[in-house]
């Protein structure tokens, strides 16, 4: 009878040892709780934003590449990566060169496609605090961010702006979405090619195939 009370008693104690050092691990050096976080920095998961990437190959010029940050403009990278997955920049065009501003594309493809032209005149909602929308992605260097009619905040389309310089008076003006991360090179190189009074280059310069990175 004696045994089975000190095995019972026995089992009671390991039970609060357990426990004890179980709690004991949730404590941190100063005797507050420790929280898991919210997201773990090294894992994946459906819930956080993708960075999608597209590269652009450009005749003559070579590569670069861009990645989306949809947490900024989700509904502008929506749109674009879906004008890019319909083949719709297959032949955009750099349309103006505004020294020390910005690269524009043209606003339609010279190879556009049946399947592609659906899209091309679709308009998006600009995400920027002037259109109410909040959006902190800051109009560096290398960043890339939809055009729009001056005044007609609703009016982008699938014109792009390449940012040759930091441009933080345009904050809040249009919808950055992107930055160039590979092949910065090339873009200064088509930044410093000889233009017309229109800012036009005087040679074209055509993006022959963009498409989403695998």
């Amino acid at each position: 009878m004696k045994a089975k009370k000190h095995f019972v008693l026995f089992l009671i104690l390991a039970f609060v040892l357990t426990f004890t050092a179980c709690s004991g691990n949730n404590q941190g050096e100063n005797g507050e709780t420790d929280y898991t976080p919210v997201y773990d920095a090294n894992a994946t998961s459906d819930a956080l934003p993708s960075h999608t990437r597209v590269t652009f190959e450009v005749e003559n010029y070579g590569k670069f590449v861009i990645e989306t940050y949809p947490e900024h403009a989700p509904e502008t990278v929506s749109n674009f990566l879906a004008l890019v997955e319909g083949g719709l920049y297959n032949g955009f065009k750099i349309e103006k060169i505004t020294q020390s501003k910005t690269i524009l594309t043209s606003e339609i493809s010279s190879s556009i496609s049946a399947d592609s032209a659906a899209g091309q005149y679709n308009t998006v909602s600009g995400e920027f605090a002037k259109n109410g929308r909040s959006n902190t992605l800051k109009l560096d260097k290398y960043t890339v961010a939809l055009n729009h009619i001056p005044d007609e905040y609703d009016s982008g389309k699938a014109q792009l702006m390449i940012f040759l310089s930091s441009n933080h008076d345009m904050d809040g003006s249009y919808a950055g979405f992107a930055k160039i991360v590979e092949g910065t090179e090339v873009i200064d190189k088509i930044a410093g090619v000889e233009v017309d009074r229109n800012e036009t280059p005087v040679s074209p310069i055509v993006m022959k195939k963009v498409y989403i990175n695998e």
